[in-house]
């Protein structure tokens, strides 16, 4: 019999995503042998606790672990559930037989790439800030970036007190009514890190589309479409940024 935390072992399971599996466990909503559980290092025994989620018997058998790459559409939130009643993740892929949830976030207002996976392990990995793993955006901004201020961007500007790590900015092109598209990659995951950046910068973003997390590529994904990743694309990620097996 395997003792093991309470919260590390729900994401094992595929339940949902850190965020929302702390959240259920401060909110009581998690009961170990009839039990409430308000502490995520709670330590549950496997196999034999039963465990219910939001009265649900939750299965003790860790799913096999899945992963697809999801085109997130404009307003559609990028969780499963939203108390505003807004369209979400979870209505985009009900075909996925798999029980999923997103890594990360991605805003209301933009689109582009998400992963969507059961491997708590890995979102934990990907999320951690102390593993800087890179994510890509198609940026569309007003105005004409100059070169002074694509060089402040990539030494790192001060935002609210912080220095921020920094950019690597490729441009794209120009529109014909003088706005700039631009390829920026950045390392950390702040909220609306970019739209905050280059409004601060004279330059408000327009458009914003993730287009990467690490090796992992939108391609021509369709928009509101996902596809499942092979098992050589994840291998390949994992030796890339040296995920501990």
């Amino acid at each position: 019999m395997k003792e093991t935390k309470l919260q590390k072992y729900l994401q094992s399971c595929g339940v949902a995503s850190r965020r929302d599996i702390r959240a259920w466990i401060h909110d009581g909503k998690i009961k170990v042998n009839q039990r409430t559980v308000t502490d995520p290092n709670f330590p549950v025994r496997t196999p034999g606790d039963r465990i219910h989620v939001r009265n649900k018997l939750l299965k003790l058998n860790p799913q096999s672990k899945s992963y697809f790459l999801f085109n997130k559409p404009v307003g559609i939130v990028s969780t499963l559930d939203d108390p505003q009643g807004r369209p979400t993740v979870r209505s985009l892929i009900t075909r996925i037989k798999e029980r999923v949830y997103p890594v990360g976030r991605l805003d209301y207002n933009s689109d582009g790439l998400m992963l969507l996976t059961n491997d708590g392990d890995l979102a934990n990995f990907i999320i951690s800030a102390k593993n800087q793993i890179p994510k890509t955006y198609l940026l569309k901004v007003k105005g004409a970036l100059s070169e002074a201020t694509q060089k402040k961007l990539e030494k790192g500007v001060f935002l609210e007190g912080e220095r921020l790590k920094p950019f690597i900015i490729e441009p794209v092109k120009m529109t014909s009514s003088g706005n700039s598209w631009l390829k920026v990659t950045i390392s950390e995951g702040k909220k609306h890190i970019l739209r905050n950046a280059f409004k601060y910068s004279g330059h408000p973003v327009e458009k914003l589309r993730r287009i990467a997390i690490g090796s992992l590529s939108l391609g021509k994904l369709p928009l509101g479409e996902w596809r499942e990743l092979k098992d050589y694309e994840i291998a390949a990620f994992k030796k890339q940024y040296h995920f501990p097996e």
